[in-house]
């Protein structure tokens, strides 16, 4: 469900013009104080977006872990939900891949409430749900952008061992951890990438996402078995995404 409303009493145009002059300006800012910034991104829009997504409880450590990346995945589709209502709205425009990188850079930092729900999977395994009711604005994609371009400054400079070791802090931010996977692709480095993706996958062997990425590398690399592992390994996990590109390339073969 997508709700969007007007903040501080600007009109559509005049949030145009705040979402414009921040993405202009976001290289200029990098080395603006935050306040400064703050008060030039001031939100213009918000979109209240309630998601939902299910896990199934395991083990207790299991269970933590797959409680937090559920939790991502709503915010995840928060965001994206978000960005394609401030695009339909021509408030903002995505190249593909910008977009994908924004979209996890804002599911980690959205302002959001999560309420929990216990159930059954059609056949009869405990489930969890997990309902996230989120407060996205406009200005968290500024936000973002300046962030990436942050981050691609400091990689830019970055030694290839420290790139290539992802930083698994104690708080897990998802969407940070898989944005620079994204980043690498974008820059046409997928083995890079995929060198990363598998340092992420020995600390978050059940993380499906890093499949789904890996998969997107393999592909630039023009390797079919084994992007068709990853998938699996993926849509093992629990991906319908992966699933139903498996599906696809099965339909393809049998033609």
């Amino acid at each position: 469900m997508v709700q969007a409303e007007k903040r501080h009493g600007l009109g559509w145009g005049q949030s145009v013009t705040v979402l414009t002059a921040g993405i202009i300006l976001a290289a200029g800012l990098l080395s603006m104080p935050t306040p400064i910034f703050a008060a030039r991104a001031e939100d213009a829009v918000t979109v209240r977006i309630d998601t939902e997504a299910v896990y199934i409880p395991t083990t207790a450590d299991r269970t933590s872990l797959d409680r937090d990346l559920t939790v991502f995945r709503a915010r995840r589709q928060a965001a994206g939900q978000a960005a394609d209502e401030f695009a339909r709205r021509r408030l903002i425009q995505f190249v593909y891949r910008d977009k994908d990188e924004l979209v996890l850079l804002v599911a980690d930092r959205l302002t959001a409430t999560v309420d929990e729900s216990r159930g059954r999977s059609a056949n009869g395994a405990p489930t969890r749900s997990i309902q996230l009711h989120a407060m996205v604005r406009l200005s968290d994609f500024i936000e973002a952008e300046l962030t990436s371009l942050r981050l691609k400054k400091e990689e830019a400079h970055a030694d290839y061992r420290s790139e290539m070791e992802p930083n698994v802090a104690p708080a897990l931010n998802p969407g940070h951890l898989l944005a620079r996977a994204y980043r690498l692709v974008d820059k046409n480095e997928p083995r890079m990438a995929i060198i990363y993706l598998d340092s992420l996958i020995h600390h978050y062997p059940r993380w499906r996402e890093l499949y789904e990425t890996k998969a997107m590398a393999l592909r630039l690399q023009d390797r079919p078995e084994q992007m068709e592992m990853a998938l699996h390994q993926a849509c093992t996990l629990g991906s319908p995404t992966a699933c139903t590109k498996l599906e696809q390339r099965q339909a393809v073969k049998e033609e």
